[in-house]
């Protein structure tokens, strides 16, 4: 048997990852004309600018875009222009970036979370609908990973009660729900386009969606005055024109590089998604592993695979997760955990430690805290999940089958990797002793 490479062995992944983001001759040629013949600071929808964003609307079958300058940007102006108002409440998942929460935050509203699914990772229907109040306002649903959430469920709960929904698609740009594209379901969807997402600028967001006073309103907070006299037409937004807004325009190289790269977006999707089907198809059987099902293509579904998700099933090893994504890095593989605490333990959060003063907490009317238990499932996922993190966008068959080696060397090996650190613990606490 080879030897682990966390304890000297050879590393069972030799394959070079993919280099993300791809900046091709046609990627360089589009950033070289615009620096060369546009502004680079854009204030409005012209230029590159305008070309990306009605592009990347008529690509979601959305009628308004608005390109900025990161996700977390889109996300708030999207809080905003659902109409959200200090002191609401916005149901949020606790199994994300806290950029999901953030954003909620940064309009002074509250959020109040709901447990996800161990299907998706992303919002339980059930869940959301046991946390609506009098005074909820949205429902942020999150694509965790590039897989859709259970969208009809969310979708059923928030019609019922009249609640708009945002969808968070930072992770899952290309990816299906039912015949429709993720980011043209709710009242407002945003995108990141930072460097390590399926469709990059480098850096920016942009968000998308079909009401024109939600759009308006969404505008008039974080745009450029001159933009804002150009285009809003509601008299409500119109009076409000002036240098107050945020300033949160997207860059023109960025613009540029994201307009090229959304033409082969579908296509590295798919490839993603054949390369993850290899890599779970070839270890099915390792009983230590679990992964969420996939969508189903026969209903119009595809996983946008930002990350490739597995859970570690404890007590098959004797190997706890994170000893075992240590491992697997020292391999050679791109294995990290992501989330590790719902976003609702964090110390911030728990502490109402955000602005300061209990702020946005004190301008609501109930009592908000935030406490182990409130969401079971995503506190036991975030004992167990683990991803690949790299960008499988090209056919890779070698280096997917050398990471599915890399997983059996793992569990192989195990019990010389546990012992060796049982036996560095103990050197470890003995040291400590004759201090």
């Amino acid at each position: 048997m080879t030897r682990a490479a966390l304890l000297g062995g050879p590393r069972a992944v030799s394959h070079p990852l993919p280099q993300w983001p791809r900046i091709d001759d046609e990627t360089l040629a589009a950033v070289v004309r615009v620096l060369k013949s546009e502004p680079l600071c854009p204030v409005g929808n012209t230029g590159i600018q305008g070309e990306f964003e009605d592009a990347f609307a008529e690509f979601h079958q959305r009628r308004f875009a608005l390109a900025t300058n990161g996700g977390t940007a889109a996300l708030m102006l999207s809080v905003h222009g659902a109409g959200v108002e200090p002191g609401d409440e916005v149901i949020c998942s606790p199994f994300s970036w806290g950029a999901s929460v953030a954003c909620v935050l940064q309009c002074a509203a509250i959020p109040v979370f709901a447990d996800i699914s161990a299907q998706t990772l992303g919002l339980d229907a059930a869940s959301v609908r046991s946390r609506i109040t009098p005074r909820t306002r949205a429902i942020l649903p999150v694509h965790i990973f590039g897989a859709p959430c259970d969208m009809d469920g969310i979708l059923d709960v928030a019609n019922e009660h009249g609640i708009p929904v945002i969808e968070d698609v930072a992770q899952a740009a290309g990816g299906f729900y039912r015949g429709s594209r993720l980011g043209s379901l709710g009242a407002f969807s945003a995108f990141s386009l930072q460097a390590s997402k399926n469709l990059t600028g480098g850096e920016g967001g942009i968000l998308v969606c079909d009401d024109r006073e939600m759009f308006e309103r969404a505008m008039s907070h974080g745009t450029h005055p001159q933009r804002l006299i150009a285009e809003l037409e509601l008299p409500e937004f119109r009076r409000r024109i002036d240098s107050l807004a945020f300033n949160f325009r997207m860059h023109t190289a960025s613009a540029a590089i994201a307009h090229t790269q959304l033409r082969h977006l579908d296509g590295w999707t798919e490839i993603r998604n054949q390369n993850a089907q290899r890599l779970y198809a070839a270890v099915r059987d390792l009983e230590y592993l679990e992964f969420p099902p996939l969508p189903n293509p026969d209903e119009g579904s595809r996983h946008g695979f930002y990350h490739v998700p597995f859970l570690y099933r404890p007590g098959v090893l004797p190997l706890d997760r994170d000893q075992f994504v240590a491992a697997l890095e020292a391999e050679g593989a791109p294995a990290g955990s992501y989330v590790k605490t719902p976003l609702y333990l964090r110390p911030r959060l728990r502490a109402h430690d955000y602005i300061g003063r209990d702020f946005p907490w004190c301008l609501g009317e109930g009592s908000y805290t935030y406490q182990h238990g409130d969401c079971p499932v995503a506190e036991a996922i975030c004992e167990t999940e683990w991803q690949l993190k790299a960008s499988f966008h090209e056919p890779l068959p070698e280096l997917i089958d050398q990471i599915a080696e890399a997983l059996r060397k793992v569990g192989e090996t195990a019990d010389e990797i546990a012992a060796a650190s049982a036996g560095f613990a103990a050197v470890s606490r003995s040291g400590e002793a004759g201090t």
